[in-house]
């Protein structure tokens, strides 16, 4: 053999994708940087990790986010130094808040020009450690399995989150010793409800007379486990704001979503429990509606993983740490033939429910599009979407969401991902990593304008990696969230919030896409349809008036 034919010696870089391999990560988003370009070269030399590039490291970090959300494996995103990590870093807050599992590499400089202020030098430990479940830099290469595959498991583990590992640019160039190995693949089982626990929250539940379910991002995953709990009680189903995919919304028992834009039915099911059993929530701001739904009477049975969830805004009767899927069918099997018969109540509540949230509620015949396509008819050909087979929806942060969150029907469970932690431009690269993990379901993700062109350039990154995804952008050139409320809080005083934008058909189409320009109600459902037989990834345009917005009598949050 040729000196220049050799093997190139073993490296950090390659040891960190063996690792990666090793806990069943098949895919790493990023953005090329000069620490992490061995890094890159490792993943070239190799077939079981792909490397996807993308145009910002935001993007990257959603697409993480993506891949995790769609059950299949964790997310891992892949950026340098410096302006790298912090273009990441709006992900990683992200992923932190809505408790999503995640795993950041960033490139850092070598050890031997640390604290030197070297060219895009970070501190990315004391940058991430607020908003991640763990922050580290690993100074040895033989350390690389300890803490890289250690990290996966904290990411996936207990109240899943991002976890940040840093990679010293020696580390990765560093030749590793043969008998250096990734250790083999670890998960630890989900904890139990504690048997005292269960019995005294059954004691509680076969008093109760107007008893509830509420459905947290913790729940998610395990509707049977939740919807047998529901039967068993009778009681209504209801879910935290932007989860309501977690349950059929045919089921007898689902009564909507909680958050901004719920029905007064779905609040008062709440309001008025006397029993409430909350599995996997954290009393989010928009769910409790500012901390004011819950009533002082109610008496709370608070299942959660985390323990530093129970009591951290509403002190429970009995608080349980534990699997919510787990602790519903343990619930289930307690209160077996021993719960009240509220049944008459649940059914009244759901027949409400049916009629507030329907698309020919005598509220929307209010509603005046003034010009373009209408809500209406949005939610209306989405519908058809959410009916079919094979098709997954993915909702980014548009002023359209509450149309879809009061009037949408999402009968398939675990068909249905939105974003609750507010971040905009989350919806094209969460579908991208969505399409890129189920490959064998076609992705929708409905973004508005403000959020699709944040992150528009990716768009190439779906034509360039044939990811097939169609993107339905509620186009009304306006930043509708802020233009609503300088509407409704600030006399109509508009600054900021009005901008132009191109034909987003064309722009589509020039990248090597399918786009349709859609201007009036009858033009959606046909755009949509067609885009759907596509091949590759697509636009749909959906031309709305600039002022265009909320559902009718629906106001926007006051800011305090």
């Amino acid at each position: 053999m040729e000196i220049g034919d050799r093997a190139p010696a073993r490296t950090g870089a390659d040891l960190v994708v063996e690792c990666l391999s090793a806990e069943g990560v098949d895919l790493v988003a990023g953005v090329p940087g000069t620490t992490v370009m061995d890094l890159i070269d490792s993943l070239a030399r190799q077939q079981a990790v792909r490397f996807v590039s993308t145009r910002h490291e935001q993007v990257a970090g959603f697409l993480a986010d993506g891949v995790s959300r769609s059950g299949v494996g964790v997310g891992v995103c892949l950026v340098s130094r410096g302006p790298g990590a912090a273009n990441a870093a709006i992900a990683v807050q992200n992923a932190y808040d809505e408790s999503v599992p995640l795993v950041l590499l960033v490139g850092q400089v070598p050890a031997g020009i640390v604290e030197r202020r070297a060219f895009e030098e970070m501190d990315v430990v004391a940058t991430f450690r607020p908003m991640s479940k763990w922050a580290v830099e690993i100074h040895q290469v033989d350390r690389v399995p300890e803490l890289l595959q250690r990290a996966v498991r904290t990411a996936v583990g207990g109240r899943p989150g991002p976890v940040v590992v840093s990679l010293p640019l020696d580390v990765l160039q560093a030749v590793v010793d043969d008998g250096v190995r990734p250790a083999p693949r670890r998960r630890t089982h989900p904890p139990a409800p504690a048997p005292a626990a269960v019995r005294e929250a059954t004691e509680l539940l076969r008093h109760a007379e107007r008893p509830a379910v509420l459905v947290g991002g913790g729940a998610a995953g395990n509707p049977a486990a939740v919807l047998e709990l529901a039967e068993r009680l009778s009681a209504p189903v209801l879910t935290t704001w932007l989860r309501q995919g977690s349950v059929p919304h045919d089921h007898p028992a689902f009564l909507g979503a909680l958050g901004y834009g719920a029905h007064p039915v779905t609040e008062d099911a709440v309001r008025d429990a006397d029993v409430l059993v909350a599995l996997g929530c954290r009393f989010s701001e928009f769910t409790t509606k500012r901390w004011t739904l819950l009533s002082p009477e109610t008496r709370l049975v608070h299942v959660d993983i985390d323990p530093e969830e129970l009591g951290r805004v509403y002190p429970p009767e009995v608080g349980m740490v534990a699997d919510a899927a787990l602790a519903a069918r343990a619930l289930s099997a307690a209160v077996h033939d021993t719960a009240p018969e509220p049944a008459e109540r649940r059914s009244a509540l759901r027949a409400a429910y049916v009629r507030t949230s329907s698309l020919t509620s005598p509220e929307l015949a209010e509603d005046d599009p003034a010009g373009g396509v209408s809500s209406i008819a949005a939610v209306s050909a989405l519908q058809r979407v959410a009916d079919t087979d094979g098709v997954l929806l993915v909702q980014d942060a548009p002023s359209f969401g509450p149309w879809s969150h009061r009037y949408l029907r999402l009968n398939r469970p675990g068909t249905f991902f939105g974003s609750a932690g507010g971040a905009m431009a989350w919806g094209l690269p969460a579908a991208m990593g969505v399409a890129l993990a189920r490959a064998d379901q076609r992705v929708v993700a409905i973004s508005g304008d403000g959020s699709f062109w944040m992150v528009a350039q990716d768009f190439e990154t779906c034509v360039r990696e044939s990811i097939s995804v169609v993107n339905v952008v509620m186009n009304n050139s306006a930043y509708g969230n802020t233009r609503d409320r300088q509407r409704s809080a600030h006399e109509g005083r508009y600054l900021g919030v009005f901008y132009g934008n191109p034909d987003l058909a064309e722009f589509a189409r020039s990248l090597g896409g399918h786009g349709a320009r859609v201007t009036t109600d009858d033009e959606l459902a046909p755009a949509l349809e067609k885009a759907l037989a596509q091949d590759g990834p697509a636009i749909v345009d959906v031309v709305q008036n600039q002022m265009y917005g909320l559902p009718p009598g629906l106001l926007p949050p006051a800011a305090r």
